[in-house]
């Protein structure tokens, strides 16, 4: 009887834990999310880029700028015609999962090309937030500032 229930307990656990994802599949969609977001603003598909952020996106730009809120699809690709680029790769990710929440750094090595050609080099500091939102990791929070005395 005994044996019984423990194998009935068992078969339980299994049943219940089917559902949930374990933390490192977590992180790793979390990973690829973030990838794919940054992948999208280099290659200029800004309403795949665009779609990754929550309505509610907030955060700091490299610019050092104030506070921006979400991004307009439309200003972005009336940058890009303007001669905006984005020539980025992004190295040392390091992504951590927190229940439905996520937390992105690394950096980012490149440059930006601004409208007019002035070019703008790396590194730069790269963070974010994202919290699960109808099963895609959506953007809640961003910051990119330049990394002085890099190496």
């Amino acid at each position: 009887m005994r044996r019984m229930g423990i194998r009935w307990g068992a078969a339980a656990a299994v049943v219940l834990l089917a559902g949930v994802r374990p933390a490192a599949a977590q992180e790793a969609d979390a990973e690829a999310a973030v990838r794919a977001t940054l992948d999208a603003w280099r290659s200029g598909e800004y309403a795949a880029f665009v779609d990754s952020y929550h309505p509610d996106a907030r955060g700091f730009f490299l610019d050092g700028g104030n506070l921006m809120a979400g991004f307009s699809l439309d200003a972005l690709e009336a940058t890009a015609e303007a001669g905006f680029r984005a020539d980025v790769t992004l190295r040392d990710l390091d992504v951590a999962v927190y229940g439905g929440t996520s937390v992105a750094v690394g950096y980012l090595d490149g440059t930006l090309t601004l409208p007019g050609g002035l070019q703008l080099a790396g590194p730069w500091r790269y963070s974010e937030t994202r919290v699960l939102t109808d099963g895609a990791w959506k953007v809640v929070q961003f910051h990119i500032s330049k990394r002085e005395g890099a190496d």
